[in-house]
């Protein structure tokens, strides 16, 4: 299944699959400690006692970007739900911290009580023996731990409150197939406040959506080393608020990539758009220190047990070239640095590097 969207910092890296499902959560360098392991991060509602997530019949999709950023545009509507879901998405530029603005649109003319559910898949260090997942009520968070990553999931509903709902459970075994199945039943979760092994996890959101109206919900993964780093980085998004952070990384990229000054006139403007957003698209792919890593999507795992996540000398220099080129220097100038680090003494490169 291909990978439609990507985002990223060049240190937290986030690829969406064709029915826009979260497969891939690196942290921290592109390429590297894939944390979901290609599993899907489920999505889904319940309303007015039908359950549905994005990837049953019924959800037409729209994958995009907004203009020349890497905030996503997605447009998920249901006819027979009569329910219309507007999604934007963005890795913070600056913190580890993934976004998602969740714009829930009632179709029909009464009032609507739905939910929103949120499932996640965690592998932690791309293998899902001795996980954690825990419900802090402290923060109203859920967190998924093993070793020294750290990952805190929260959310903020129309009405200003927080996880309305929440479970943690075994996953993979015989008899628990995961937490998502107990969001399908009912439309409750169990509040199972912690489970470790091979564990999952799914919260809800409520939402009261008014006839031919709309709701809007903030959900969000923060990504740290350390349990006192991911809760603080928590707070930091509570105190700027999601829609800040998102408003700032939109204009951060929409600068980024129209930063020099190329003369493009004489091109049509589909073209200009496409040039745009190859650097934009580009620039997901690249980790900070400098690595221009070929192609991460972990589904060529399942037929050749092997990925395209390393950095290919050759490779990288065509990229670092074109980059040089557009007028991005140090973003060039930084894969010539860490080439440097692992040239032999010989004077040669090895075949490709993690």
């Amino acid at each position: 299944m291909p990978r439609d969207i990507p985002i990223g910092n060049g240190r937290l890296l986030i690829n969406f699959d064709s029915e826009y499902q979260i497969r891939d959560f690196y942290y921290p360098h592109v390429g590297s400690e894939n944390h979901s392991a290609g599993y899907a991060f489920r999505f889904g509602i319940w309303c007015d006692g039908a359950f549905s997530w994005i990837t049953d019949p019924g959800w037409s999709r729209q994958l995009r970007y907004q203009g020349e950023t890497l905030n996503t545009d997605v447009l998920l509507r249901n006819e027979a739900l009569g329910i219309e879901l507007h999604s934007s998405d963005a890795v913070d530029f600056h913190e580890n911290v993934f976004i998602r603005r969740l714009e829930v649109r009632n179709l029909r003319q009464e009032e609507r009580q739905t939910r929103i559910f949120f499932h996640h898949d965690f592998h932690i260090l791309e293998f899902d023996v001795g996980d954690t997942a825990f419900y802090n009520p402290d923060h109203n968070a859920v967190i998924h731990y093993k070793a020294n990553r750290y990952f805190l999931i929260n959310c903020l509903c129309p009405d200003g409150t927080g996880v309305s709902d929440y479970a943690t459970g075994a996953k993979g075994q015989p008899g628990a197939e995961g937490t998502w199945r107990d969001a399908e039943d009912d439309g409750l979760l169990s509040k199972n406040p912690i489970a470790q092994g091979s564990v999952d996890s799914t919260i809800a959101a409520y939402a009261t959506v008014p006839p031919g109206g709309a709701a809007e919900i903030y959900y969000w993964i923060c990504a740290a080393d350390g349990y006192e780093p991911v809760k603080d980085l928590n707070s930091l998004v509570i105190a700027k608020t999601s829609a800040a952070l998102m408003r700032r990384t939109a204009a951060f990229w929409d600068l980024w990539a129209n930063k020099e000054a190329i003369d493009l006139t004489p091109l049509p403007e589909p073209i200009v758009d496409l040039y745009r957003r190859s650097l934009l698209v580009l620039r997901t792919q690249i980790d900070a220190n400098g690595a221009i890593v070929a192609a991460n999507d972990s589904d060529i795992i399942r037929f050749a047990r092997d990925t395209y996540s390393y950095v290919w000398p050759r490779d990288g220099a065509l990229v670092a070239n074109a980059l040089d080129i557009a007028g991005y220097h140090e973003l060039a100038g930084r894969f010539y640095d860490w080439s440097a680090g692992v040239l032999t003494k010989y004077g040669y490169f090895l075949h490709k590097y993690n």
